[in-house]
């Protein structure tokens, strides 16, 4: 499926037509968000897109891209039981023979210090697989322990998607840090550099190859614990965004599932889509290498007082994972993974496709199903499957974004067309306040509560069987981001999970969605509590009207496989 041409690699130029629609839409421009095909565009503006890309090639400073590149096949290694964290997980494991223990991370504080606890404690080997990097203080905190694994004797993995253009940033400064750091790109632009009006011409004349993107999230140590779920690398998952951050759903894993989850990193890191950094750009010389340390070092030294480097200082996991004190609750766990180089339409992936376990014979649900997705856009047959499982009694619920929440209106676009007939089918419907009630002020398991945005993806079964992953409801992760979920057996986990949910849908965090006859017909209102009373929106809350006739217009004029 993927084949690579050697095709001039740019360097950076200062143009810029970011238009992001979304932090998992994958494209960094207008189009690319929009997910426009090559037959769409019409061969003049394919013309004029290709006429584009050859003038920025030939004036923006541009060097072949070095394809020929060495990439030796690596995997991970399997003799854990030497390293601390093998010893003390295999203590912790002994009594649940054949299970694996997990930890919900739902706090941003609870998920950038369990990362950072792995870095500190890896002593073999740390792989680490994102969507997404950021520019900004948790990323570089987190770089600065990498480096300090790597300077211990460890081996770095980094396998990076390369939609978003500041990857290339990070990968620089992690190769150029230590030479035991080695940084991939997945299936990754050729053209574009850093500049986005480039990639949008590399898109336009490639978009077959483009469109695909890695999604998955994941951070090991040791081939021991690891973190999994949806949280990209960046402030804003992490709750230290000062504008706005994402409610988000990680889990510290440990035990079996493991292993399963280094041969998924294995398999993408050995692919053909995983194409080595310095294919891009020369590696850096010792002098940048020992600049880009400073630099780190620097900022981590001069960031005491902000909430990052307060919890890394007062943190214990460290400690807790090197003396087997973890908590975990324990069940049979499976992974479920897309290949890098399969081909998506027909595959079994998204609710209706069995991804739940939702059939006779199997794990069928049985009273409750629960759902948390920030963008929810089922397909016909997933619209069947939930209708069906109402049909025999089954309670279902959404947990997903508001219009005023959510960072992809397109995505919230096609979510709307389905609102009126998921309601008609008993689907419950809770979308996410983007701030909480200023008389109330919970406390919120997810963080401050002040996330602007919903980001888990979590379903909980009959409250005793959890999956947790990088898999959205949506078109685009049902048929062309590569995918990665966690299915587990858990009462506890699966209690915990259903709390969040019955949190977050609680009408102090979120608006329930209902139907009401006005004239005859149906239409939509908006419940929350506001001021110790619930109140009824007959509009959609807390947006003006310019973003409700965008949303409009965009539910217009976009195919739902677009989405």
């Amino acid at each position: 499926m993927f084949d690579f041409d050697p095709i001039a690699s740019c360097g950076a130029t200062s143009t810029s037509l970011a238009t992001v629609v979304g932090a998992d839409a994958p494209y960094g421009t207008t189009a690319m968000a929009l997910n426009i095909p090559l037959r769409y565009l019409g061969w003049p503006r394919i013309t004029l897109a290709a006429a584009l890309w050859l003038l920025l090639t030939m004036t923006s400073g541009c060097a072949t891209g070095r394809l020929d590149v060495p990439r030796v096949p690596s995997r991970a290694i399997v003799n854990v039981e030497r390293t601390t964290l093998g010893r003390a997980f295999a203590e912790q494991a002994a009594p649940y023979p054949g299970m694996s223990g997990f930890q919900v991370l739902a706090s941003g504080h609870a998920a950038f210090v369990a990362r950072a606890a792995l870095a500190d404690a890896t002593e073999r080997t740390l792989d680490l697989q994102y969507y997404s990097v950021g520019d900004d203080l948790t990323t570089d905190l987190l770089l600065l322990r990498i480096i300090a694994a790597a300077e211990r004797g460890v081996r770095v993995r980094i396998l990076l998607d390369d939609i978003n253009a500041r990857t290339r940033s990070f990968a620089r400064r992690a190769i150029a840090a230590h030479s035991a750091i080695q940084v991939r790109l997945f299936n990754p632009f050729f053209s574009g550099g850093t500049s986005s009006l480039v990639r949008l011409s590399e898109f336009v004349l490639d978009g077959a190859r483009l469109n695909r993107r890695m999604h998955n999230k994941l951070w090991v140590a040791d081939n021991v614990a690891a973190v999994v779920g949806s949280r990209n690398l960046g402030d804003e998952y992490f709750d230290a965004n000062a504008a706005s951050n994402f409610a988000d759903v990680d889990l510290l894993g440990a035990g079996p599932i493991v292993k399963e989850l280094s041969h998924a990193f294995d398999a993408y890191w050995n692919s053909a889509a995983a194409i080595p950094m310095e294919a891009f750009t020369e590696r850096p010389d010792a002098a940048e290498g020992e600049q880009v340390r400073q630099s780190l070092r620097m900022r981590a030294a001069n960031c005491h007082g902000l909430a990052p480097c307060d919890w890394l200082a007062q943190d214990s996991l460290l400690d807790a994972l090197r003396s087997a004190t973890v908590q975990l609750s324990w069940g049979r766990a499976q992974l479920t993974y897309d290949q890098p180089d399969q081909e998506k339409r027909g595959v079994a992936s998204g609710i209706e496709h069995g991804s739940i376990d939702d059939r006779e014979g199997g794990s069928r649900t049985a009273a409750e199903l629960l759902m948390m997705s920030p963008y929810f856009v089922p397909s016909e047959d997933g619209m069947r499957h939930l209708a069906e499982m109402r049909e025999r009694g089954v309670r279902v619920a959404v947990l997903t974004n508001s219009l005023a929440s959510t960072d992809s209106p397109a995505a919230h676009a096609g979510y709307a067309r389905h609102r009126m007939a998921l309601l008609r089918n008993g689907v419950e419907l809770f979308e996410m306040r983007p701030r909480p009630d200023v008389q109330h002020r919970l406390p919120h398991r997810w963080g401050r509560a002040s996330a602007a945005s919903f980001h888990a993806k979590v379903i909980v079964q009959d409250r005793m069987r959890a999956l947790v992953g990088s898999l959205n409801q949506d078109p685009r992760s049902r048929l062309h981001n590569t995918e990665a979920w966690i299915t587990v057996d858990s009462v506890e986990l699966a209690g915990e999970l259903a709390a969040l949910f019955d949190e977050g849908a609680d009408p102090h965090h979120a608006f329930e969605v209902a139907r009401r006859e006005a004239g005859g017909e149906a239409a939509l209102e908006w419940r929350a509590e506001e001021g110790g009373e619930i109140v009824t929106h007959d509009v959609e809350p807390m947006t003006d009207f310019g973003l409700r006739v965008w949303r409009g217009i965009l539910g217009v004029l976009l195919p739902e496989h677009m989405l």
